[in-house]
């Protein structure tokens, strides 16, 4: 009974949790924005014996303040197809603004921690929110991401869902090196 004791108090000791709760906005308020797709490069890599990988580049400007401001994103991910995508690049996209009233947000830190040294971090955040725009359906929105840091070998690794009434839109998976970022969308 005694070592069941110990080993209770010495795991604890070990595993510090921190749960915060900050306050939440009010409403947030989505401008509208148009999304042009600029360019978008393909590779194909092929080794005997293995499967093939394309990798695909993306430049993608998000246009928004009536024009005054444009932000270039580069999109890259990698996939195991062995042809070139037939689809061209797509005619630009208007997004229509609106407000995200967040519902709900829990944030959950956690500090592994072995003889006072730092072995891991895990952060989960999982939100909730109405989006609301003008002549649609109100859509509940879900965010839930998990972020795991190792600081010895200095990589963070992000799993990241969102979801739309329920149904999955983007699943991603982002892997950052000291200096480095790699995004991976299953």
């Amino acid at each position: 009974m005694q070592f069941r004791g110990l080993t209770l108090c010495l795991s604890t000791m070990l595993l510090s949790v921190s749960v915060s709760a900050a306050p939440m906005p009010n409403s947030i308020v989505v401008k509208d924005k148009a999304i042009v797709p600029i360019l978008k490069t393909e590779v194909i890599r092929t080794v005997t014996g293995e499967k093939p990988i394309r990798h695909v580049e993306a430049t993608i400007f998000e246009v928004s303040n009536q024009g005054k401001d444009i932000v270039a994103k580069e999109v890259v991910f990698d996939d195991d197809q062995a042809q070139f995508s037939e689809k061209q690049l797509g005619i630009p996209v208007i997004q229509k603004g609106g407000v995200i009233v967040p519902t709900s947000k829990i944030e959950l830190n956690k500090t592994l921690k072995q003889d006072g040294k730092v072995i891991s971090e895990v952060k989960t955040i999982d939100a909730e929110g109405m989006e609301y725009k003008q002549g649609q359906a109100p859509i509940h929105r879900t965010l839930k991401l998990d972020r795991v840091k190792t600081p010895e070998s200095k990589e963070t690794v992000s799993h990241a869902v969102f979801t739309e009434d329920g149904k999955t839109t983007r699943d991603v998976v982002v892997l950052e090196e000291e200096g480095t970022e790699s995004f991976m969308m299953p």
